[in-house]
């Protein structure tokens, strides 16, 4: 149980009178605080928090705080109940406000948005006057009256930032490009910057919606992707399907037991900062001993296409994105057999057989984002001529597990992918999968 906490709740009632510590904290809070003639306040006290959990503590505590805006309260209750949430680091808290460099609130009121979150002013000195050191001064004569005096890095430490609950910094965050503060593309901008230093932490500022056509951005995790770092990534079969099976169970060592003469296997770390990159592909290809290039890559990877549709996504993906977004692109896998097919246990000896899976298209995105796409023709629904529900039952059956893992899947019918308007169909959801997951152009 947190001590801090406990006494700066108790502290917050103790000036309280009995009568009114009969009534008060259960009108402000829902809290009972026990009768009893001949006892302390100190004593009744004691005796109601001594029924609350410390998560209950921390919940009554924002209660509390919330009605008279105190910060030192509300920090204590908020910490405790991010305890067990991924930590927002001094370093990446640093590298946040060197984002800013000395500009944090852009066309806002720097002193009227610190002054949302931190204690900034003494109240002494806003009744009485005085030697005007307060940190609301030290602000306005270094950061209004002659900007560039102070940096938002310096700011930080002076206002605490660097140690305050995530929820507050986070917040500090969100006003700081609000429409109000930054819109347009300095609004996009510092989003864009902001968020390659989040994602370190497992972070971001996402849209949350919008005021007057403007986007509006809220601090939350990263939408959950898939834990631990890829392996055994195979993909582009043009022959016979590749038989897997575990060389090591433990580890999740996949071998090929046959075709392993018609797939590509990337053997090399995937990092949650890019995910698997275009042009990390190509170096890859380029170092195979052919001395291949991005276009003899990219013929390979259409060997293994297996229809006019799965052809069309390809194609469009490269001729649309693959200047513009240039580096930063993501490598569009296809045929990427993942736990596939397992041979007859007596195969596979003493190995472990692997359930089926395979994707018509992968992307592996940064912050372990991992997107299948499919493209469905009849025999997703078919046997033979007729329709079947078993097979679409078994599809539907092994979205529902990729989809539990952490990856997104996205299915297109082929007839969408053919004829006239599906490059725009194909280009309109990269476009809007693009801005989802933050792949800028370059």
């Amino acid at each position: 149980m947190s001590t801090d906490l406990r006494a700066k709740i108790a502290n917050f009632f103790h000036p309280m009178s009995h009568a009114a510590l009969d009534i008060e904290p259960f009108r402000i809070a829902g809290l009972e605080i026990p009768r009893g003639d001949g006892f302390a306040k100190s004593q009744r006290i004691d005796a109601a928090l001594d029924n609350l959990s410390e998560m209950e503590m921390a919940k009554l505590a924002l209660k509390l705080a919330q009605g008279r805006g105190d910060v030192a309260l509300d920090e204590a209750g908020r910490k405790v109940l991010e305890a067990d949430e991924p930590p927002l680091t001094r370093i990446t808290r640093r590298d946040v406000a060197r984002v800013f460099g000395d500009d944090l609130a852009g066309e806002a009121d720097v002193i009227e948005l610190v002054g949302r979150y931190f204690v900034i002013s003494d109240p002494f000195e806003e009744v009485f006057g005085g030697s005007g050191r307060s940190l609301r001064n030290k602000i306005e004569r270094h950061m209004v009256r002659n900007p560039g005096d102070c940096s938002v890095e310096f700011l930080f430490g002076e206002i605490g930032a660097f140690d305050c609950s995530r929820a507050r910094f986070g917040a500090l965050l969100q006003d700081t490009v609000h429409p109000l503060a930054r819109s347009g593309e300095e609004q996009l901008r510092t989003v864009t910057a902001l968020n390659k230093v989040l994602a370190r932490d497992g972070y971001e500022l996402a849209v949350d919606g919008d005021e007057s056509g403007h986007p509006i951005y809220a601090f939350r995790p990263i939408v959950r992707g898939v834990e631990g770092r890829p392996k055994n990534l195979i993909f582009a079969s043009r022959g016979p399907k590749p038989e897997l099976g575990f060389a090591d169970a433990i580890n999740n060592d996949i071998v090929i037991l046959s075709g392993e003469e018609s797939c590509l296997v990337y053997d090399r770390p995937i990092t949650a900062a890019n995910g698997l990159l275009w042009s990390e592909l190509v170096t890859w290809w380029s170092e195979q001993g052919s001395g291949g290039d991005a276009v003899s890559l990219g013929k390979r990877l259409q060997e293994s296409l297996a229809s006019d549709a799965e052809r069309k996504i390809f194609a469009t993906y490269f001729k649309t994105y693959r200047n513009s977004v240039a580096d930063a692109l993501p490598a569009l896998l296809p045929q990427v057999y993942l736990h596939y097919d397992p041979a007859v246990v007596k195969m596979l000896r003493h190995r472990l057989p692997l359930i089926r899976q395979r994707m018509d298209f992968l992307l592996l995105l940064p912050g372990r984002q991992r997107v299948v796409i499919e493209v469905d023709g009849k025999h997703h629904f078919s046997e033979g001529e007729k329709p079947s529900l078993k097979i679409y039952s078994a599809m539907v059956s092994a979205d529902r597990e990729l989809r539990l893992a952490g990856y997104e899947v996205y299915r297109f019918g082929a007839n969408e992918l053919v004829g006239t308007g599906s490059e725009k169909v194909i280009q309109d959801f990269f476009d809007k999968l693009f801005r989802l997951h933050r792949v800028t152009k370059a």
